[in-house]
């Protein structure tokens, strides 16, 4: 008797919970059925993404055709934009919807001002919130982990070699940059831009000191405060190494058959970066709705797997393949390390940015030209 109560007692368990489990799908379903149609109504959307012409024309086309949703995008920095959106706020202009950024920009104005939307709070679509779909979980880069969700990590190429007046094996580690026959050849997108250029910076002042720091721009190198004269300058053969600038700034050598390449990975490791970073709501914004479908598409797979192939950035999603990104010198996080080396070697993330980035940005500005 016992034993087919016992059994009777799991039975119950089984169907309730296949029932709770089918309320919760019908649920969140309707939520996003519904939210998608009254995006369809409100028919727009104002985005900003980093300076992308191929990453523009896929996002529009792709939210227009899924969705019905006319995407109006500004191509810009998170520094310019964040300056904007402050200023815009200030005088009661509601423009953008949603801005792409780290902490690191907000922190400056945006987030003092309390104006940026807690992110999760737009999440319906379980793929998106489900930690287990991500590598490392849900990673943020402010220590509120609201505001500044982070999609993406990796590794990349950003130290280059011209063939013709380099070889690689000359160039295995930090220290042999430091070679005398290298005075006056090397080009370096500007730290004090930020970015990539701050990040390598950044990280060498970690696991190098400013002592190498000092000595490296004893090199004479050719400060360039735009990474595409950065690969310029290397194509052309005015420097024989160039530093900060990735393979996109790159491409359009490559394809005439110009001599540059990158080097292969240091010895002495880099940092992980977490590229522009993820989707920020202004607070306030005009179209709540397709604002809402915009987050929920973009941290999907789909989503995701366009955001990565488009615009070389890998995404820390484990259901999109990204091992091919390494033809293009990015090493996908989730391919390549630990999630505990990811936070050692990262200089993004809130508190290492206040205690590793902005002292070396400091230091770029006191001790370069």
């Amino acid at each position: 008797m016992r034993k087919q109560f016992y059994k009777f007692t799991t039975l119950l368990i089984v169907v309730y919970g296949l029932a709770a489990a089918d309320w919760v799908h019908a649920q969140w379903q309707a939520e996003w059925e519904r939210v998608q149609a009254a995006a369809r109504k409100e028919g727009k959307l104002v985005v900003n993404i980093p300076p992308s012409a191929e990453l523009r024309k896929a996002l529009e086309e792709t939210l227009k055709q899924k969705f019905g949703i006319e995407l109006e995008i500004v191509l810009s920095s998170s520094a310019t934009t964040t300056k904007r959106v402050g200023d815009e706020f200030k005088a009661g202009v509601r423009y953008f919807d949603v801005i792409t950024s780290t902490w690191d920009a907000l922190s400056y104005n945006l987030l003092p001002m309390g104006i940026i939307e807690s992110l999760d709070q737009f999440w319906i679509l379980p793929e998106v919130k489900d930690p287990a779909n991500w590598w490392g979980g849900h990673i943020w880069t402010d220590s509120a982990k609201k505001f500044a969700y982070s999609p993406l990590a990796y590794m990349l190429d950003n130290i280059w070699y011209n063939t013709g007046h380099a070889k690689p094996e000359e160039l295995r580690t930090y220290d042999d940059l430091l070679a005398p026959k290298w005075k006056g050849k090397i080009a370096m997108w500007d730290p004090r831009s930020g970015g990539a250029a701050l990040g390598i910076w950044s990280y060498l002042w970690l696991t190098k000191g400013e002592s190498y720091l000092r000595k490296f721009t004893q090199q004479n190198p050719l400060l360039v405060e735009d990474r595409r004269l950065v690969a310029d300058s290397l194509a052309r053969a005015k420097v024989a190494v160039a530093i900060g600038a990735t393979y996109y700034s790159y491409a359009s050598f490559i394809k005439v058959g110009l001599p540059v390449k990158p080097l292969p990975p240091s010895k002495e490791g880099t940092f992980v970066s977490v590229g522009n970073g993820g989707p920020v709501v202004i607070k306030n914004h005009p179209h709540p709705n397709a604002t809402k479908v915009y987050i929920n598409w973009l941290l999907s797979k789909e989503g995701q797997q366009l955001y990565s192939k488009v615009f070389g950035q890998a995404t820390r999603r484990l259901d999109v393949e990204t091992s091919w990104m390494a033809e293009i010198g990015v090493r996908a996080a989730k391919d390549s390390i630990t999630v505990d080396n990811f936070y050692k070697w990262q200089n993004a993330i809130e508190d290492k940015d206040l205690t590793v980035r902005r002292p070396a940005l400091e230091f770029a500005r006191k001790i370069l030209p």
